[in-house]
């Protein structure tokens, strides 16, 4: 269940995944009752995509990636980010 306190600007949700689709494309979403029906979203390293966010996409690649997850298109070897956004 999706919770806040008066005194934040938060809101906790009791759960997310995040998973990388076959084209590379990594998804967001949760399972808390409260957001489930209408929260999802992706981002992806395409720089012509509108969901194109390379600093959120490289946190996210590594964490798929250290929990032995497949991220296609993705070399963490080879991963660049442009400066200031990592």
């Amino acid at each position: 269940m999706a919770s806040t306190k008066p005194d934040v600007n938060y809101v906790r949700l009791d759960s997310a995944q995040i998973w990388a689709a076959k084209d590379g494309t990594i998804h967001i979403t949760s399972d808390d009752k409260d957001v489930k029906d209408f929260f999802h979203t992706y981002i992806n390293n395409n720089p012509k995509s509108k969901r194109y966010h390379p600093a959120a996409y490289k946190q996210l690649a590594r964490i798929l990636t250290m929990f032995g997850k497949d991220v296609p298109g993705w070399d963490p070897a080879t991963a660049t980010t442009p400066e200031g956004e990592g």
